[in-house]
């Protein structure tokens, strides 16, 4: 988890722990909070509560109350169910990327696939993995491979470039980044006994 994350659902339980404990508090509330009344607030009896059952009675027969309830309490649900939505992570929802023209979608895994294919095509490198992590506005494409004994890494790196242009144009509208880390294979050498 992320530090920013942390401190924000940290912050997002403190502050609902403090307005459940106001609540609570307005709940059993007498005279405190009457004193700090509106002056054209109706003051509560010396024995009640703030709200009690014939104050509620009176404002269910309303014609606002119940619309109002029940309009405070879905635009509430929508906006707890958004942020939800936001929070959760695109890869674990959607295994799938919209590609540039309109209504094609490519797995992610097949992508993956035909850009490490890709990559062994080019000449000089003898394998190679690849990542691709989509967010909700970018796509992170993380690319490792291994160039074949006698080849230099620059010799690779245009073709690369080359083929992680291609990825970014596949991917429009989200931005990519990428990251590329070439390794050299080793020199077989033959073991002597």
């Amino acid at each position: 988890m992320k530090s920013g994350s942390g401190v924000n659902r940290t912050l997002i339980a403190l502050a609902g722990i403090a307005l459940l404990g106001t609540g609570l508090w307005l709940l059993g509330a007498t005279r405190a909070v009457a004193d700090h009344l509106p002056a054209g607030w109706p003051a509560p009896p010396a024995d009640g509560v703030l709200l009690d059952r014939e104050g509620l009675a009176s404002l269910r027969e309303t014609g606002w109350w119940a619309p109002a309830v029940l309009a405070t309490g879905t635009v509430i649900a929508l906006l707890c169910l958004a942020w939800a939505v936001t929070r959760t992570p695109v890869r674990g929802l959607r295994p799938t990327g919209s590609l540039s023209t309109a209504r094609a979608e490519l797995r992610l895994t097949a992508l993956e696939a035909t850009v490490c294919e890709d990559a062994r095509r080019v000449e000089g490198i003898a394998r190679a993995r690849c990542r691709i992590v989509l967010r909700r506005t970018s796509a992170h494409l993380t690319l490792r491979v291994w160039t074949r004994p006698g080849c230099a890494p620059a010799d690779v790196l245009d073709a690369l470039g080359t083929l992680s242009t291609t990825v970014e144009q596949a991917l429009h509208p989200r931005g990519l980044r990428t990251r590329t880390r070439v390794s050299a294979q080793r020199h077989a050498a033959p073991h002597v006994r």
